[in-house]
């Protein structure tokens, strides 16, 4: 860590004691206990471990189970979505969906996952009139839908049946998955195949497939996938996509980190 410390603790708002916290975990090693922070920040435990509890709360950082040491969490994520998208390094990516859009001429996008929260990146329109993609910046379940079913396929099994005993889900088309029983055997079967299908799951005649894509630590956080409209021979509709992001699967994979 750097050591730099804002105005005197005192002269400091609660905003600014937060915001400050928050600037600390943005350093390495990425990952602070309560007693690290308050040694570093130099404010009291007290004040401390309030600001890390609303935070928490917020979905700002989250705190893992092990260690007790706190992260930053999905929502810094969420609203960091801007500059993501901003950003040089992103281009590569947007530059690969782009031509996978126009390949397929159907809705393209990526999402990623950050602790237990699957959250949309990036959204290429359909060059049809009638759109099926969210826009980035939007978060995902985990029982339907290829962005949600792919990433907690390969999320630590532990957390997932974790989350998947906490949760009740809503049937929201023909095929959503509301079970716990069922929805591991998707995730068994998603990782043993190495992609994802959604047919009619989050909503009536919305089809879906993705891929996974592996980051440099072999980490699966990130997977690219296409949806379009029900009609007949959807199925071979749905092989051909496949195709074409299997075909860009390792371009996408290269610019990730």
């Amino acid at each position: 860590m750097n050591g730099h410390r804002p105005k005197d603790k005192n002269q400091m708002t609660s905003l600014e004691k937060g915001l400050y916290l928050l600037s600390l975990m943005a350093e390495e090693p990425y990952r602070m206990t309560v007693t690290e922070l308050v040694r570093e920040s130099g404010l009291n435990r007290t004040t401390v471990y309030r600001i890390l509890t609303t935070l928490e709360e917020r979905g700002l950082l989250i705190r893992d189970g092990n260690n007790k040491a706190y992260r930053m969490g999905p929502m810094t994520y969420h609203m960091g979505n801007v500059y993501l998208l901003n950003a040089n390094y992103k281009e590569s990516l947007l530059n690969i969906l782009e031509k996978i859009g126009r390949e397929s001429s159907e809705s393209v996008g990526m999402a990623h996952r950050e602790g237990n929260q699957v959250v949309s990146m990036f959204s290429i329109e359909t060059h049809q009139p009638v759109k099926v993609n969210d826009r980035p910046g939007v978060f995902y379940p985990m029982n339907k839908g290829s962005y949600g079913k792919c990433l907690m396929a390969y999320h630590d099994p532990q957390i997932v049946e974790e989350l998947l005993d906490q949760a009740t889900f809503e049937k929201t088309a023909p095929n959503t998955l509301t079970k716990k029983e069922e929805i591991l055997k998707e995730y068994a079967r998603i990782k043993a195949q190495g992609f994802v299908e959604s047919i009619e799951e989050t909503v009536p005649y919305v089809i879906g497939v993705g891929v996974p894509l592996k980051s440099p630590d072999g980490q699966i956080e990130n997977v690219v996938a296409i949806s379009f409209f029900k009609q007949e021979g959807y199925r071979e509709k749905l092989e051909e996509m496949k195709k074409i992001l299997f075909r860009y699967q390792r371009e996408l994979e290269m610019y990730l980190y």
